[in-house]
Order: structure tokens, then sequence, then C-alpha cells
């Protein structure tokens, strides 16, 4: 198995489910609550260290308060190594999220000063490293990749739906990453392939991924050979982390050398298994994960 490197952001995420939204200056009641870690890189480390790879992550502080004592018992529990930025946490953030019944999610952030936060944040050398480049972490993901071209590492970045940051190509210089991945709208039936397009011609990555909700994944290589995979078809109980679910298993298909096509469909059916599960269910296996790409 490969040694991991995954960098991103910390905190916890309290979800709230509803009905529907209520209107404005008006209020609905909440069906349930969840809590659940973000950003995208903890969850990813947690599920490729699942799957058996030596994985460190690297984020922010956070609090020895109850959030963060949660968060820190979790990456313990999945056998993620972890690192930290240098600048001590007064507290543990927390987003906030309401979820309603038709799929819908919206987001309320507790992610100020973030950057500031990831300060010191380091990875050492590894055979992969994976970095979330949401445009609300500023250039905090910039070293991070330096590091990783200079020490050789395949380079997997998540822009998590954020443009591309606007250093990221001189960042990059004459080299690309290994794997560019971002998400699109599922309700919008061209907007996986616009997306993907853009993207391409930017030259950032060898291979481009776009992820579409339950319309599944689409990805073009470095022939600009287009590949579409459909979500597997499953009950879902939830959809927080299906794009994390995804890059993990993507990560874990590529260094096993399987093809594009092979590796789309199992990081599909991940993503789909994953939101079959609560999300304090045990992280999915490959076992598994095969299994349903083979359905």
């Amino acid at each position: 198995m490969a040694t991991i490197g995954c960098f991103s952001y910390l905190a916890a995420v309290h979800t709230m489910r509803v009905e529907t939204y209520p209107r404005i200056n008006y209020g609905v009641d909440i069906l349930g609550t969840d809590h659940f870690i973000a950003g995208d890189g903890p969850l990813v480390a947690g599920m490729l260290a699942t799957l058996g790879h030596d994985v460190t992550f690297a984020g922010n502080q956070v609090a020895a308060d109850e959030a963060g004592r949660r968060l820190e018992h979790r990456l313990h529990t999945w056998g993620v190594t972890r690192t930290a930025g240098t600048p001590p946490a007064g507290r543990t953030p927390v987003n906030t999220v309401v979820c309603d019944d038709a799929g819908n999610r919206t987001w309320f952030s507790d992610l100020r000063g973030i950057t500031d936060a990831l300060t010191g944040a380091v990875l050492g050398p590894t055979t992969v490293t994976y970095i979330d480049c949401y445009e609300v972490l500023g250039t905090a993901p910039q070293p991070m990749i330096e590091a990783a071209l200079s020490n050789g590492s395949e380079l997997f970045l998540n822009l998590g739906g954020s443009p591309p940051p606007p250093w990221l190509a001189a960042t990059l210089g004459d080299k690309q990453a290994a794997v560019l991945q971002t998400n699109a709208d599922e309700n919008d039936e061209s907007a996986a392939r616009n997306l993907l397009s853009s993207l391409r011609e930017l030259q950032l990555a060898d291979l481009t991924v776009v992820t579409a909700g339950r319309r599944g994944a689409v990805a073009a290589d470095g022939s600009d050979r287009i590949v579409e995979t459909p979500a597997s078809s499953v009950d879902v109980r939830q959809v927080q982390g299906a794009g994390a679910a995804f890059s993990a298993a993507l990560i874990h298909s590529r260094t096993r050398g399987d093809y594009l096509e092979r590796s789309l469909i199992y990081a599909c059916a991940a993503g789909s298994l994953w939101c079959t599960r609560c999300l304090d269910d045990p992280l999915p296996r490959d076992a598994e994960i095969s299994a349903l790409s083979r359905s």
C-alpha cells in the first residue's frame, strides 16, 4: 500500500435535517441532527486508512473542547496520523449544515481565520499527496503543493466546487497535478461536461474529474479522452462526504494500477455506498465497494 498525505482544514460539522426550508423570518421543525467532520481531507484520510494505506493528515489545530476531542477521537479511530499548524486554537470551528428532504444543503461556515490557523502545517514525503484547494483556504495550500512537487509526490487536487486558485498555474509551473477534481450541480444536465471542458483548457492536471451527485462523474485524461460513469443506484440516507469517498476510492484504485474506466466505476461505487450509511457507521472497505461496483 502507499504512503499518502492529506491536507485540508479540520472542523466539526453540525448537520440539521428538515423536511423543507422555511420561508424568511419563519421556522421549521428539525427532524434530526448529526455531528461529523470537515473538510474533505480528513474524511479522505480516514477512508484511505480504512483501505489499508499509511496516511497522515495535516491541518489546523483544534481546541480541547468537546468538538475538538470528538474530531481527534474520530481520526484516531480511523487510524490516521495527524500533524497540525502552529497557531493554537482558542476553540474548535463548527460549521452548520441544513439539509432538506429534496437533497438541498446550505452551509453556514465557521472558518474565519482558517488560513492563518493552517500556518506551519507540514507533510513529509509521500507517494501521493491529496490537497483541498477551496477558495476559503486562500493561499494555505500553496506551500503544500510546492513541497509535493519538490518531493516527486503524485499530486491530487480537489477544488470542491471552487474556481482554480489564481496562484495555482504559476505554482505548478511546467508541471501538472496528476488529478484535478471538482464538483458540479447534479440538477444541471450539462454542468459537469461544461466545467470539465473549461478546466481542461487550463492544462492543470493530467486527469480532470468532475462529479455530479446522482449523475456520477465525467473525466478527461491527458489525451482528452472523455469517460463518463453513472453513480450506483442505492437508497440514499445522507450525502455528506460523498465527494470525499469518491476521492479516496479514486486514489486507492489508481495506486493499484487500475485503468481509468475501472477507477471511475470504483470511485462512483464508493461515493454511492457512503451515501447509504449514517455518518457514524464504519467507513467503506474494499470488498464492499468492489461488490457494489460489480452490481
